[in-house]
């Protein structure tokens, strides 16, 4: 009986280390990796610019305000001037006034370029209601239209970051006509506002 009881306790002792070195099964096959380089999206300023330009053609109130921030959309990276920002608003201008809108060969705001191109900076502007300006600034008609805004605008990194803040506040009116149903720009003109000592700035 005792013999017995000791094959058994020895016949487990050796089927315990077996059973603790036993091989571990086939490794699962690994996650397969993403796909190569993802699709870029578009720069931002770009979107913008598209959708500005995509405005109803329809409503001359769309129309204005899309123009009015067009013009003070500026990427200071790739734009020599500020007039860059008119040339992309070519498609909401009448032909004449497109054909008219040509970039000049000095930049007015050169120390500012100097200063933010190497930051990448873009604005971001505001648009609000106009500055009462003297003289006749015209009645809507079927075909005509006269719209007044200010712009007021900030520079941002293409992360968004704020970088500064621009002391101007730029009134800009504008001259509408309508043809084919369309309406368009046919005129336009922008006034650097002096900024009082009780205006806040824009943060």
């Amino acid at each position: 009986m005792k013999l017995s009881t000791t094959l058994a306790a020895l016949a487990l002792a050796a089927v315990l280390p077996l059973v603790g070195c036993a091989q571990p099964g086939p490794a699962e096959p690994p996650a397969p990796s993403p796909s190569a380089t993802p699709t870029p999206k578009p720069a931002a300023m770009d979107v913008t610019v598209k959708q500005l330009l995509e405005v109803d053609r329809g409503h001359p109130d769309k129309v204005a305000a899309a123009f009015a921030e067009l013009i003070t959309r500026w990427d200071v990276a790739k734009d020599k001037t500020e007039t860059a920002a008119a040339i992309r608003a070519r498609p909401l201008m009448t032909p004449e006034l497109a054909k008219r809108t040509v970039e000049p060969e000095r930049n007015s705001s050169q120390a500012l370029w100097l200063e933010l191109g190497p930051l990448g900076a873009f604005s971001e502007p505001t648009i609000g209601p106009g500055v009462p300006t003297d003289g006749d600034e015209g009645t809507d008609t079927e075909d005509v239209a006269y719209r007044n805004f200010t712009a007021t605008w900030t520079w941002r990194d293409a992360d968004g970051k704020h970088l500064k803040s621009d002391q101007r506040k730029r009134n800009i009116f504008l001259v509408m006509t309508r043809s084919n149903g369309a309406w368009s720009v046919a005129d336009y003109v922008t006034e650097d506002l002096t900024q009082g000592p009780g205006m806040t700035q824009h943060p």
